[in-house]
């Protein structure tokens, strides 16, 4: 009988318990499909019938999303037909009698406007630095996914009155305008495909700000786009020229990205400084610092064939400062058929001689546990930020990974199939190097490349003797990749183009990583102080002095760059401007006996 009355008594406590820790996982959402029409069919608020309309197939959608996805999550809406009509108090209650963690408020804009806006409220219940961070990450993603022209992510009390439907809410809540009913956004908001768009946009919104992933069903979209490229005036330049892109999807191109490359033999090359990168390693790049590892080319692979070291390490220099989106694409193969089986690249690194490289990311494939994780790296010291199930294998791969230093999303791609998608919320802004990395495992890597953002559908390209133009030599090339909001890339876009104003080999140019005389080059300039650079021939282990001086004379500011072999440098010295007003000054390089100066405006 004491067994018996042992068993009943600690099987309550075990279900308080489990119950408890299901509690504490669970995350309530409440949705608001705004609006509507009342019982009787009457139009309370006198909002359109694509307002109406586009609200709630939304929020259906966004609905089975989360419940087809989501364990543990729970949702409600507070209506789910076109006839439901409710107060905003009564949809208020209906978040707070429902304990929402998040709460999403959806309607749409009129008054002849374009683009997409999010608010949140300060008389809400929540605190207001959650509010504002829920209402950014919403706005990021519907202008990411749903292409709309970012109008702005706002405090509701700035803009006309406070929310009734945010104001006394509990939860952290947003109030999102879709795009506008009375312009050509209504296109879209009537379009069942970009409806599912927008719907994917807050589920992404929400796993990003609860920090919680889901699994999405898939779009059923697997048209992949296709971009070709022209230029205007033909293949044959003198000097800049405009490039011109043709993108086509059967839904629509969300992200489009470019390459400028510069032949070198029968090697094609990029301008490191401007943010491009390319190598097919034909040859062993002289651009690449080495550290630790077995580096080397085989059968046209670059080859790390060294299993004990735990960090391996081969470096490149690569300004990282547009602010704008980056692609890095490589392909890959584990040799290793035990042991760890990992691999990476760290982008985005600032220091690239410490061992975590700095300030970065590394993109990190395990074949050891088959994972893909994202760490960032934070004064030289690693954080795992996210990770997830990839099934990995000694075969080739191709690997994509694009980064928005703007908004912080850093998304993985393994075979064109999006596998970890993880939001920064201090994204890094600027870097100067990438690192491939291998942990006691022999990979093959092929085809490293870097890409820039573009916007529109024409890119100037520039092109001449300048070691800041993109292209500086007679053989050229632009390439051009692009994605839609399912995930789907094209197959990349080609041209070759001539510049017929430069002999085969800018005279200036040994190869694309030295420069021919002395002279160090500082650009842009004038300069906003946002961005400089240095470009100069580096002196292994000679330390050479940058200092900024004003008219009179007076010392403002300096910096030191210590090279680990004689190359091309190409370092940011933006630092130097830093709280420095707008005028003439003077850039002092001294390095060794050699001293050199040069007059900048800063704007």
């Amino acid at each position: 009988m004491k067994n018996i009355i042992k068993i009943f008594t600690i099987k309550p406590l075990l279900v308080i318990i489990f119950l408890f820790s299901l509690a504490s996982q669970a995350q309530v959402v409440v949705i608001d499909p705004g609006h509507g029409y009342a019982s009787d069919g009457s139009n309370p608020d006198g909002r359109t019938d694509t307002e109406h309309a586009t609200a709630l197939s939304v929020g259906i959608k966004l609905k089975d999303l989360i419940e087809n996805g989501c364990d543990g999550w729970s949702v409600r809406l507070t209506r789910s037909t076109r006839n439901g009509w409710l107060t905003l108090s009564q949809r208020r209650a209906i978040s707070n009698n429902w304990r929402a963690d998040r709460f999403i408020s959806i309607h749409c804009n009129a008054g002849g406007g374009t683009g997409t806006e999010t608010f949140w409220c300060n008389r809400s219940n929540s605190p207001q630095s959650s509010n504002s961070r829920f209402s950014r990450q919403i706005q990021d993603r519907m202008v990411e996914k749903g292409q709309w022209r970012d109008r702005r992510s706002v405090e509701d009390g700035s803009y006309i009155f406070h929310l009734g439907v945010l104001t006394g809410n509990n939860a952290v809540g947003v109030l999102s305008e879709i795009g506008f009913v009375d312009s050509g956004d209504a296109t879209k908001l009537l379009n069942n495909t970009w409806r599912d768009r927008f719907a994917d946009a807050y589920l992404t919104a929400l796993q990003n700000d609860l920090g919680r992933n889901c699994t999405t069903p898939p779009s059923g979209d697997t048209v992949a786009p296709t971009t070709t490229i022209s230029a205007t005036g033909g293949n044959t330049q003198s000097a800049d020229f405009t490039a011109n892109f043709n993108d086509n999807d059967n839904v629509g191109v969300t992200r489009r990205f470019y390459q400028a490359l510069e032949k070198y033999g029968n090697n094609w090359y990029a301008n490191r400084g401007n943010g491009f990168f390319n190598d097919n390693f034909n040859v062993f790049y002289s651009g690449y610092t080495q550290g630790a590892g077995n580096w080397s080319i085989n059968n046209g692979h670059l080859l790390q064939a060294n299993t004990s070291s735990d960090n391996t390490k081969l470096n490149t220099f690569l300004s990282q400062n547009s602010g704008l989106p980056y692609l890095y694409e490589f392909s890959a193969k584990t040799i290793s058929t035990s042991g760890p089986q990992k691999f990476g690249i760290h982008i985005m690194s600032d220091d690239v001689t410490q061992s975590q490289r700095g300030n970065s990311y590394l993109i990190w494939f395990s074949g050891e546990d088959n994972k893909v994780r994202i760490y960032e790296t934070v004064n030289n010291q690693l954080n795992l930020r996210a990770i997830e199930d990839v099934t990995l294998d000694n075969n080739w791969a191709n690997y994509k990974i694009t980064y928005s230093p703007a908004f912080g999303v850093l998304e993985i791609f393994r075979n064109n199939n999006s596998l970890l998608r993880w939001t920064d919320t201090s994204p890094i802004k600027n870097g100067s190097s990438i690192s491939l990395r291998t942990n006691k495992t022999s990979v093959e890597f092929d085809d490293l490349k870097v890409y820039k953002f573009r916007a529109n559908q024409s890119q100037t390209i520039t092109a001449g003797s300048a070691v800041t133009k993109d292209i500086r030599r007679q053989n050229g090339k632009i390439k051009s990749l692009v994605r839609d909001a399912a995930g789907n890339w094209s197959t990349p876009g080609n041209l070759d183009v001539i510049i017929s104003s430069l002999s085969r080999q800018n005279p200036n140019l040994v190869d694309d990583t030295k420069l021919k005389n002395d002279t160090p080059i500082i650009y842009p300039n004038p300069t906003t102080g946002k961005y400089l650079t240095l470009t100069y021939n580096g002196i292994s282990n000679q330390s050479t002095e940058i200092s900024i001086w004003d008219i009179t004379g007076k010392l403002i500011n300096k910096m030191n760059d210590k090279p680990s072999d004689n190359n091309q440098r190409n370092i940011d010295i933006s630092t130097l401007l830093k709280n420095v007003t707008s005028g003439n000054y003077i850039i002092k390089v001294k390095s060794g006996k050699n001293v050199f100066y040069s007059r900048i405006l800063k704007q």
